[in-house]
């Protein structure tokens, strides 16, 4: 009795994995016809309905096989069959990943987009299209995401799910004030790092990096050592502060892996992941931009700086990040993942890799508008969305890290306005080193000229909204698919609901408090007449525009390097409070249907990552 419990269980399980299996195809079943032949080839066209339902009525036959009395009871001879079925499935996989729609830049169209605002300062225009499009340089060439885990791999799986355990691992107890912290507020959208960072003496990572992963039971999955884990965050912690960044430093780093294990839990989006998934993700939010030097991919350019040579002008930054983070794995027992398998190291390395590459600013566009189409094409079906994901998973991770680098506009007022503030001294000082080389200088990078508040609105209305949303919406849709799927398996009712969004009223108050900073031109009076008196039609616009004109503020303290913006006041009345939106996606606030719905936004830096 003893011996078949933990046999039925397994069988049990591998049915289960079977089912998953036959999901995910999502083909029409068909009868067993007597001219279909069971051999393990693969035709000529892979897509063929009758190759895809051959793989299909073979997997209900091994289903079967597992939980009736026949001839089959080893799971090692269920893994052999499904092992032979594999070989006939990589066929449709492949192809399915061919025919998939490639990237397509949308540099032209989101030029247009910005050149066409009317009432953006040209400033601000001029730094949205030298730090979101690709003006200069070519498109990068994509990385071939990795496979997923294949029908063996799973099916393995289910057979030592057992032996696995997910639980944390029982670390010895840290009573100190930063590890307090992070017990109690790791989950809170708006922790202060600046404060934790503090606590930890400017060594954020050490303690951090460790919690997170215990959040998920990784430590003990992958067997990591903590000697060497904390060693390696120790590297990292070194290569952020190198070069003594304002905003680029360990600090965002930080804020970044804090964010992107928000996003991941918060939504229940980590339960759609792999552990060596949310390990590789994780890794890469800490690490994406180490060693950064202050300065941007195009200044880098311009100057023709050793970086720039190395990786031929293409998104220099985020190379040598990934390149940086990769080499500090080879120093003396600074490893911490050197018990993974050579599978799982590949494919971490491949989403590290992927991931880490997209917060390369100019990339935006094309990740945005390839999320769109998937998500908000009128012909798009709950099932094309389940294959677009099951095909495109590094797109929906590198699309969480992107929104994480650039997410402190959706943080508290106080927090976003210190962020602001790092960012704009770190433009600054290479509008400094500019102008000693002789080279203009960038947008945004003039000490003298530079439109702050003007600026913070326009990344925000054109940058953060529609990317958050969009974010939103893809959660949304998988918990969709999610539902659907156990719903039509019997697992469990239907109870979908969307996600929370805290994000959406921090950009309402944030975007407020900056429009509140821009400080409208002054009005030129009217002329008088020539007997000295002003005409009744000169006298009636004077007190509609002096009745329409907000007293002055006096933010200039608050705001130091504000200026003037050049709308006319029926320009600013006539202009919408709350922030645009995506074409399909949910609005910023229930309280904003009637916010104005613009194109997608447009590429890194950011007075959320560089200009």
């Amino acid at each position: 009795m003893s011996s078949k419990g933990p046999v039925l269980h397994r069988k049990i399980s591998v049915s289960l994995v079977l089912d998953e299996t036959l999901l995910a195809l999502d083909a029409p079943k068909c009868q067993n016809n007597e001219n279909d032949t069971p051999e393990d080839k693969v035709k000529p066209d892979p897509l063929d309905p009758k190759n895809i339902a051959n793989s299909i009525l073979r997997l209900e036959e091994l289903k079967t096989a597992t939980l009736t009395k026949s001839k089959i009871h080893d799971p090692e001879e269920i893994l052999e069959q499904a092992l032979s079925i594999l070989r006939h499935t990589e066929g449709i996989i492949s192809s399915i990943r061919r025919a998939s729609v490639g990237m397509v830049s949308e540099d032209i169209e989101a030029q247009t987009m910005i050149s066409s605002v009317e009432d953006t300062p040209k400033a601000v225009k001029e730094w949205l299209a030298a730090t979101f499009t690709k003006q200069i340089f070519g498109r990068r060439q994509t990385v071939e995401p990795p496979k997923f885990r294949s029908i063996v791999q799973a099916v393995r799986a289910s057979m030592y799910v057992d032996k696995i355990t997910r639980k944390t691992s029982q670390a010895p107890v840290d009573v100190s004030p930063a590890s307090q912290m992070l017990q109690e507020e790791l989950n809170n959208w708006d922790i202060d790092v600046f404060k934790y960072d503090c606590l930890t003496t400017n060594k954020p990572f050490r303690g951090l990096f460790g919690e997170v992963l215990r959040r998920y039971g990784l430590i003990k999955r992958f067997k990591i050592n903590l000697n060497h884990l904390e060693n390696y965050c120790a590297l990292v912690e070194n290569g952020y502060n190198l070069h003594g960044n304002p905003y680029h430093n360990a600090i965002h780093g930080a804020d970044v892996l804090i964010t992107t294990h928000n996003l991941i839990s918060s939504t229940g989006f980590a339960a759609w992941m792999t552990d060596i998934e949310i390990l590789a993700l994780l890794f890469s939010a800490m690490i994406h931009d180490v060693e950064h030097t202050g300065t941007t991919n195009n200044f880098h350019i311009c100057t023709s700086s050793p970086l720039t040579i190395m990786y031929n002008d293409r998104s220099v930054l985020e190379n040598h990040h990934i390149s940086t983070a990769y080499r500090y794995l080879d120093q003396p027992d600074s490893n911490p993942f050197d018990k993974l398998s050579k599978d799982d190291f590949r494919e971490m390395r491949g989403i590290a890799v992927e991931a880490v590459l997209g917060t390369d600013m100019s990339a935006h566009f094309t990740q945005i508008k390839n999320m769109q189409n998937a998500l908000f094409n009128p012909s798009t079906t709950t099932k094309d969305i389940a294959a677009f994901f099951s095909v495109n998973r590094n797109t929906a991770m590198t699309l969480i890290l992107h929104c994480a680098d650039i997410s402190h506009p959706t943080k508290t007022w106080d927090l976003h306005k210190k962020w602001t503030d790092n960012l704009m001294e770190e433009f600054f000082c290479q509008g400094d080193k500019e102008t000693a080389l002789g080279l203009p200088n960038s947008p945004l990078c003039n000490r003298a000229e530079t439109l702050v508040p003007e600026s913070q609105v326009g990344f925000i209305d054109f940058i953060i909204v529609p990317s958050m949303n969009l974010l939103g919406d893809m959660f949304d849709a998988l918990l969709l698919v999610q539902n659907e799927e156990a719903t039509a398996t019997g697992n469990k009712p239907s109870n979908y609901k969307k996600v929370e969004r805290p994000w959406d009223s921090r950009l309402v108050e944030n975007r407020k408090r900056w429009k509140e900073l821009v400080t409208p031109k002054e009005e030129t009076p009217a002329k008088p007449a020539v007997n000295g008196r002003i005409s009744e039609k000169e006298e009636e616009e004077v007190k509609e525009q002096e009745s329409n004109t907000p007293k002055q503020r006096n933010s200039t303290t608050d705001q130091p390097n504000s200026r003037r913006n050049s709308k006319s006041s029926s320009q600013r009345n006539s202009q919408t409070e709350q922030p645009p939106s995506l074409n399909g996606s949910a609005k910023i606030s229930a309280d904003s249907n009637d916010s104005k719905t613009v194109a997608p936004p447009v590429e890194k830096s950011s007075v959320g990552a560089a200009p």
